[in-house]
């Protein structure tokens, strides 16, 4: 069944079957909200024109930073509450970014401005910094120290950020090399960091696989695609992770397979951990996912348009498998942000902006 008529196919390959059915919408509001019916918010210019779904199941604002930011690749919540925005400045990603061989063009040299925004949710941006950093920006992840880790597509690496310093403390992969050994990534699309220093990389753009690291660095483990009847046997642009360390679970989204893969993480230890890799579930023919995040075991999703299904968003509880679409039309989604509350930001490339969504 097609996500376009609003059921994505999941597949359990371990466990029980999962079903399809609606987020809970006290998860994202509390008692008190749940009579409020909102209309979209969107301001009434051309280029902030969406065409959502007429049931109106939710409420879609711009989410405007005091200060002007560029294209935002990656989005996350830090320990305050603030959103954090990876962003490319004044760069773009065109056919003049990258030679042929995927080495970056050393022409265009590291973004000079500030590429990490922090804002409040008053939409007043409280800090800035990463100037001379960063080649290309693109995933952005925040650990359970409160320490930022991003994928930089342009120089092959990942990157640990000292939240306090500020200062770039690991990193991961050889500076503007690309490779597939297991030192080398290229364009490296997406990281996630467990509570014990395991890491994960979805390695990318040009290689179809996750990789897992130590706390040192380390190659622990390679995680490829679930083999499955019917189904790509590779990944296909593996674009952003998805961490839910109490279920010992990874989750991928496979963007150009349009699908979501998830897999044992081996974060648990003693006699029956199941070992890193080993394909646990998965969501199919549910359009191109460009980003995936959790929280209280609800899997969220931005897709884009596809042949046969338009851009929209979608929810999934990984504990029944059943799953909703929503925002229908959100077109040229890259990022995702789920806050505490349950309001979700979601950064597009074109036209360049954040906004805030919110379930009705």
């Amino acid at each position: 069944m097609r996500a376009a008529s609003s059921a994505a196919c999941l597949v359990a390959l371990l466990v029980a079957p999962i079903f399809i059915s609606a987020l809970p919408v006290d998860y994202f509001y509390g008692e008190d909200q749940q009579q409020q019916q909102q209309e979209p918010n969107i301001d009434e210019v051309e280029e902030n024109r969406l065409d959502f779904d007429q049931q109106q199941k939710e409420s879609i604002g711009l989410f405007a930073p005091s200060k002007p930011i560029g294209q935002v690749s990656g989005l996350a919540i830090n320990s305050n509450g603030h959103i954090v925005a990876f962003h490319r400045s004044g760069r773009v990603w065109d056919e003049k970014s990258f030679n042929s061989d995927e080495t970056f063009n050393k022409d265009l040299g590291p973004i000079n401005n500030k590429t990490i925004a922090i804002v409040d949710r008053d939409q007043k941006t409280v800090d800035e910094f990463g100037e001379g950093l960063f080649y290309m920006p693109h995933g952005l992840t925040i650990d359970s120290n409160g320490d930022y880790w991003v994928t930089d597509v342009g120089s092959h690496q990942v990157h640990k950020i000292d939240a306090k310093t500020q200062k770039i403390v690991m990193s991961l992969g050889e500076k503007l090399v690309p490779g597939e050994d297991d030192k080398h990534f290229c364009k490296p699309t997406d990281v996630a960091v467990a509570k014990n220093g395991h890491i994960f990389v979805a390695d990318g753009y040009c290689n179809s696989r996750i990789l897992k690291f130590d706390s040192k660095g380390n190659l622990m483990a390679q995680i490829n695609a679930a083999q499955e009847d019917g189904q790509p046997s590779e990944f296909a642009i593996p674009h952003s992770l998805s961490l839910i360390e109490d279920m010992n679970i990874v989750c991928v989204a496979d963007r150009e397979n349009q699908r979501v893969q998830c897999f044992s993480a081996g974060l648990s230890e003693g006699d029956r951990t199941l070992p890193t890799g080993i394909p646990i579930t998965a969501a199919t023919d549910i359009g191109r996912v460009f980003a995936i995040r959790e929280r209280e075991h609800y899997l969220i999703g931005v897709t884009g348009t596809s042949d046969d299904v338009e851009a929209q968003m979608f929810s999934i509880d990984m504990s029944t498998g059943k799953t909703e679409t929503f925002a229908k039309g959100l077109r040229e989604a890259h990022a995702l942000a789920v806050a505490a509350d349950g309001v979700m930001f979601v950064s597009q490339l074109e036209p360049s902006r954040i906004l805030e969504v919110r379930l009705l």
